[in-house]
């Protein structure tokens, strides 16, 4: 079976119901423990996050993932060898997901990368892109997101210019691009990719800040995202601490680029960029590459069935049939979106990039079997 042919699968039903069993409070809490959960964190920063644990159990005694988190937190700071023993089994009691899963914040998919990587393996790609929500209680419209996605999920699986396996870009549009169907996209890649091979993901949609959530989490809104109210946005849309998770904990892949578009223009909803602390939280680790459309004061803006900074990104792609290190090719990326935008609107968008302190160049069009940034095959 391809991957394109993987469905949402038993992991995904798991994550509905437990979006549905687990309040939104306490999901919350485990997010908020996340976000000071790395392999840098201080001591202070665990305590702190098991406090936080706590308060997830006070709300749902049951909560297997809340229990998994809070023996990590006490292993990691050699305390209560008892009740580590305790949340171990209550994590397994309650089938905790991050422990089925082997999840550990605490752990870096890829510590460094090595000297010169081999050859290029495999290439998998995730493209999101989201317009439409649900009526009444979903974030408004937006008039390219999906458009966007399309486009770009197209120029990857292109043979002359992306060179990625068509049954390895998955892309998921509007109704398809739940919080469900994208953390199980996003895993089976993670699961599936070794270290010598490209990982890209590719996400446009609504995004809200720290500032926006009752206890400061970041979350993307997916097609199921509720925002009548704050509560309801932090119990049903993305956070960004499991993109980054799943990025940075479980993905070994030494060539990994993470690309958002979550600052749309025109929007009520105020949709933002993604902030220093989330860019910081994605490079943790080797060979990551995180782009952002606009920086986290800016918008980014569309003009004829397109955002700028898609367009852009699939023109200069084009020039070059792929085979452009991915330095240029951000360099040339934003040098014409603030101009274009500048032209059209009078106002400023400049693209972002951060990358790990470990990285090597990347090509997004380099051919399965090239070696280093070349995009021809090994012979």
């Amino acid at each position: 079976m391809t991957l394109a042919g993987v469905g949402v699968g038993v992991g995904a039903l798991r994550l509905q119901a437990q979006s549905a069993d687990f309040g939104g409070a306490a999901r919350d809490y485990v997010y908020q423990s996340l976000e000071l959960l790395s392999a840098s964190s201080s001591p202070t920063e665990i305590a702190s996050a098991a406090r936080l644990l706590r308060l997830a159990l006070d709300q749902e005694p049951s909560f297997g993932d809340a229990h998994y988190y809070r023996y990590l937190c006490l292993q990691r700071l050699g305390q209560d060898a008892a009740m580590q023993k305790n949340h171990l089994a209550a994590a397994q009691r309650y089938d905790s997901e991050a422990l089925r899963d082997m999840r550990d914040p605490f752990v870096l998919a890829v510590p460094h990368i090595y000297e010169s990587l081999p050859a290029i393996g495999q290439k998998w790609a995730l493209v999101v892109g989201i317009s439409q929500f649900q009526p009444k209680i979903g974030p408004e419209r937006l008039q390219y997101a999906a458009n966007d996605a399309e486009a770009f999920a197209a120029l990857l699986r292109d043979p002359v210019v992306g060179r990625f396996p068509s049954s390895q870009v998955l892309l998921l549009m509007d109704a398809d691009a739940t919080t469900a169907n994208i953390k199980a996209r996003l895993n089976t890649i993670a699961r599936r990719a070794k270290p010598e091979d490209v990982v890209l993901t590719y996400i446009s949609t609504h995004g809200s800040s720290r500032s926006d959530d009752l206890r400061q989490v970041s979350y993307l809104f997916t097609h199921d995202t509720d925002v009548t109210s704050r509560d309801q946005i932090f119990g049903t849309a993305l956070p960004m601490v499991e993109i980054s998770g799943i990025i940075s904990n479980r993905c070994v892949a030494q060539r990994t680029v993470a690309i958002f578009d979550t600052c749309h223009s025109g929007s009520s909803l105020d949709s933002k960029a993604l902030s220093p602390d989330e860019i910081n939280r994605l490079r943790l680790g080797a060979g990551r590459y995180i782009i952002s459309s606009c920086a986290p004061d800016q918008k980014s803006y569309e003009d004829a069935g397109h955002g700028f900074f898609t367009a852009s990104l699939i023109e200069q792609l084009k020039l070059k049939n792929g085979c452009i290190r991915l330095k240029e090719l951000f360099g040339n990326v934003q040098k014409d979106v603030a101009a274009r935008v500048l032209a059209r609107y009078g106002k400023a968008q400049r693209p972002v990039m951060a990358t790990s302190d470990d990285a090597s160049e990347i090509v997004l069009g380099a051919a399965i079997g090239s070696v280093g940034d070349g995009c021809t095959a090994q012979v």
